[in-house]
């Protein structure tokens, strides 16, 4: 836990995820005690949101973007914009994101924070806190509680998974790599929360899953449904692939056939 992008994508891989790429956030300047700053700034994370616009280094796209810090309504905001910027047709570069809640979050305060977010691309999850169980360099066990951020790097390794594509339903997928959801709500409160447009995960004796998909876009159910988003994007990446070979060529008579032919194809 003193490593938090060791351990998001440790359990991202866990969850299924076979690529994972890691952006380290600039520390701050100021420094504690022992010398070292134990704090990310908010411009930090801002500028770490703007490096990864567009392609990766070897020209991957991201596609699906977990920040490690859920205390900040004006970062979520900053975030879904950048996801709605780069899924445009300008750029071309499709992403949604996964955000979980700082520990001590309480669902009133996670429900503000996902109306006023109020996007179809940014998905916020709750609980707040779970617990853990990882082995030290000695081979011992120890217990630890993490906050929501690192169930969101799990969920976004599920949905990245070879196994699960992107019309495959939110609901229901289950989580590993956690012990036990440490703040349990019941029935009432994950209705409550769920409403409010938030993705609520829930624990039936050992098994952790996903209560109900949701986005915080919860004007209608082609907005509230986060797979509805990636299958289109998922259409518009293969279209541009299967109709890419055609730019450039004569228009012949037996081309637009050609296309419609290719396009129902694929």
């Amino acid at each position: 836990v003193n490593y938090p992008v060791s351990l998001a994508a440790y359990l991202a891989f866990l969850n299924g995820a076979v690529v994972v790429a890691i952006k380290q956030v600039q520390m701050d300047t100021d420094t504690d005690s022992d010398g070292v700053s134990d704090s990310v700034s908010y411009d930090g994370y801002l500028a770490a949101i703007d490096d990864v616009e567009g392609p990766l280094p070897g020209g991957a796209f991201p596609d699906i973007l977990v920040p490690l810090k859920g205390d900040s309504l004006t970062l979520y905001q900053y975030l879904a914009r950048h996801c709605d910027v780069q899924s445009s047709i300008r750029y071309r570069a499709e992403r949604t994101a996964i955000c979980g809640t700082s520990a001590g979050t309480q669902p009133q305060g996670a429900g503000a924070m996902a109306e006023g977010i109020a996007r179809t691309r940014l998905r916020l999850i709750y609980p707040d806190i779970y617990t853990l169980t990882l082995t030290t360099f000695d081979g011992t066990d120890e217990s630890y509680l993490v906050d929501g951020t690192y169930m969101a790097a799990a969920l976004a390794g599920n949905r990245a998974a070879p196994a699960i594509d992107v019309a495959t339903p939110w609901t229901g997928a289950r989580l590993i790599g956690f012990d036990k959801v440490s703040r349990r709500l019941d029935a009432v409160q994950e209705n409550q929360v769920a409403v409010r447009g938030i993705s609520v995960i829930s624990q039936n004796l050992s098994v952790i899953k996903v209560r109900q998909g949701l986005s915080t876009d919860m004007s209608n159910v082609l907005t509230k449904t986060p797979t509805v988003v990636t299958i289109a994007d998922e259409v518009q990446r293969q279209s541009r692939a299967t109709l890419g070979r055609f730019i450039g060529q004569k228009f012949l008579s037996g081309v637009t056939s050609q296309i419609e032919s290719q396009l129902s194809a694929t």
